[in-house]
């Protein structure tokens, strides 16, 4: 008995002379739980002494583990870093005159802080250029042989519908946009197959040399384009059809096949003009003949990226290139 009292006190003698803290966070006894709890730095806030844990085993007694050595931890900080400010102005409306969207939303905003403001819109654009004769573009006009054509050299066939009077005309006409106020100069690219009439009174318009060309012993104009003017009024010339463009501000006429001849031929165009348009106008692509036939496309042209002719007949095409103010 004298022993253990000894054994005792001499333990806690060692345990005054380490100088351990008056309130020690280590447990007792075999397999003590940890009674320290570990420092925390709260936002903006001093943080706590890291508190000390009980490891020992059979039932030895460990000292609780020293504090943070700093008093308090760091301050935390306040809030995240401020929202990123929306991007920049929306982009300026596109070509075809629709407004611009707006910029990018708030940005992403840390704790405290403000999301990010807004971008503005963009301004509305003005209306393109090719948007301006965007009703032109693939325009055209079929004059397809009734029945079955015949296709031997020189041959006609008939019309699939006739006028009161006989004859033909097959017609479509579209509106141009623009700004009001505005005169366009419009390039077109003119395809088709026609047959060759004669226009009077009219301007010539003659390409890029050379201006005539050889075909079935004749010499013909390379390119067939007259403005102003109308068809011949000789006894047979009128019954050749007359392809032509009309437009109605500043009024024009522009015949698209004026060999300057007549006769049972067939010929391939391919070309391209440049018309004063104005703002919303109205265009007539029409082919008009005073009889009851047209020649037959004996030749069997075909036309690189656009669709032949309908039963061996006639036809016009034209595309847009361009359309600048004037």
């Amino acid at each position: 008995m004298n022993t253990k009292i000894i054994a005792l006190s001499t333990a806690t003698l060692l345990t005054l002379a380490c100088g351990s803290d008056p309130n020690p966070s280590g447990g007792t006894g075999a397999g003590g739980a940890p009674s320290g709890v570990g420092g925390q730095a709260v936002a903006g806030q001093p943080a706590t002494g890291a508190g000390g844990t009980s490891n020992a085993a059979g039932g030895s007694t460990s000292a609780g583990g020293a504090g943070a050595s700093s008093l308090g931890g760091a301050p935390g900080t306040v809030g995240g870093a401020g929202g990123t400010a929306g991007a920049t102005n929306g982009a300026a409306g596109s070509a075809n005159g629709t407004a611009g969207a707006g910029g990018a939303g708030a940005g992403a905003g840390g704790g405290a802080s403000h999301a990010g403001a807004g971008g503005n819109g963009g301004a509305a654009g003005t209306p393109g250029t090719t948007d301006v004769a965007k009703a032109l573009d693939g325009l055209r006009v079929d004059d397809a042989c009734a029945g079955t054509a015949d296709t031997s050299v020189g041959a006609v066939c008939g019309h699939v519908m006739l006028t009161s009077s006989g004859g033909s005309k097959y017609s479509k006409e579209v509106s141009i946009a623009g700004v009001a106020g505005t005169t366009y100069d419009v390039t077109l690219r003119i395809r088709g197959i026609v047959e060759p009439t004669k226009i009077t009174g009219g301007m010539p318009v003659e390409m890029t040399p050379p201006s005539t060309i050889q075909y079935m012993g004749k010499t013909w104009r390379k390119t067939p384009y007259t403005i102003g003017g109308a068809a011949s009024s000789s006894t047979t010339d009128p019954d050749y059809t007359q392809w032509h463009i009309g437009v109605a501000s500043p009024k024009g006429d522009y015949y698209l096949n004026d060999y300057q001849q007549t006769g049972h031929y067939i010929f391939k165009l391919d070309y391209q003009v440049t018309i004063q348009m104005a703002a919303n106008t109205k265009v007539t692509l029409d082919g008009i003949d005073r009889n009851e036939r047209q020649i037959v496309n004996f030749e069997k042209y075909t036309i690189d990226g656009i669709p032949g002719s309908v039963n061996y007949g006639q036809f016009i095409q034209i595309n847009v290139v361009s359309a600048q103010p004037h």
